[in-house]
């Protein structure tokens, strides 16, 4: 068998003589012992630099690269992703938070008017109701008016106030409506002040066309006031939650007494009339004047 010189170190077996017993690798320069010859390459040193092949290097090259398009593909598929997930909650939470007004042309505001017949009514437990009626002259009908009665100290600081609503929700212009605020509870004041905030309305009122007659004031001897009257609808809906409210104003002109009455037939029809009646006793006064409203809602369409 042939034999062939090679380094020990490299494995080349491009081995010169240098001089009768030394023998030197010329890739390394590495000198062999003499007479030194090998039948395969010597095993790996570590540490011993080796140059690349070439095409090796290309083709780990192109991997390297073909992983490297493939990740940003990837990134930028998934930033894509994410980004419409983000716009889509944006969009969810934005939907979420809008707050939608069924009355979109309304706004707040004080609307111009005059009070009658304002009176406090303590009552045994230590309350007042601030009762009245207010009548709307701003020119427009006022949705949810809400009454804010004020108490001040003589030297006219504030000590709190309260708030109450009108019997009707809707007021038309030049139209009056009966208030009624609860002061629980109330402390020592000097006198109060009473105001109005309500929001405008636009549209149709929708509410039942009720007429009250008939009403008549009788002295019960030893007890108080019965007041009377009926009610009819007018309209051509059925009315539902239909009640009625009155003051009795005494000669000072101040509310004396007040009261609700709720029809206990819940379907009110179309020009049907009923009776009602009050009987008030927190003064033995007969009242000079008397205040009644009534409102009710509509029935909604193919509710039975």
């Amino acid at each position: 068998m042939t034999q062939s010189k090679q380094c020990p170190s490299c494995g080349s077996t491009n081995i010169y003589q240098e001089s009768a017993t030394v023998y030197r690798c010329s890739d390394c320069f590495d000198k062999l012992p003499s007479g030194a010859i090998y039948d395969s390459p010597p095993p790996k040193v570590y540490g011993t630099q080796k140059n690349s092949d070439p095409t090796n290097f290309t083709k780990y090259k192109y991997i390297i690269i073909s992983v490297v398009v493939g990740w940003m593909i990837l990134g930028s598929t998934f930033t894509a992703l994410f980004q419409n997930i983000t716009t889509t909650s944006t969009q969810v939470d934005e939907s979420q938070n809008t707050i939608i007004d069924p009355n979109n042309n309304a706004s707040e505001f004080h609307p111009e008017g005059d009070f009658y017949y304002t009176n406090e009514l303590p009552d045994t437990i230590g309350n007042s109701y601030f009762v009245g009626t207010f009548t709307n002259t701003s020119g427009s009908t006022i949705l949810m008016p809400k009454f804010t009665v004020t108490l001040f100290n003589e030297d006219g600081s504030t000590i709190g106030s309260s708030d109450g609503y009108g019997e009707k929700n809707l007021i038309a212009n030049n139209e009056s409506v009966i208030f009624e605020v609860l002061w629980s509870k109330i402390p020592k004041y000097h006198h109060y002040e009473i105001s109005v905030t309500a929001s405008t309305h636009e549209g149709d009122l929708n509410r039942p066309d009720l007429i009250l007659k008939s009403i008549e004031l009788k002295k019960i001897k030893n007890k108080g006031t019965l007041l009377t009257g009926k009610i009819q609808n007018q309209g051509t809906s059925i009315a539902n939650f239909t009640r009625i409210k009155c003051l009795i104003i005494g000669s000072d002109n101040l509310v004396s007494d007040y009261g609700t009455v709720v029809l206990e037939k819940e379907d009110f029809l179309p020009k049907e009339t009923q009776k009602f009646s009050f009987e008030f006793y927190r003064t033995n006064e007969f009242p000079t004047l008397y205040y009644c409203e009534s409102d009710g809602m509509n029935q909604e369409t193919g509710a039975n």
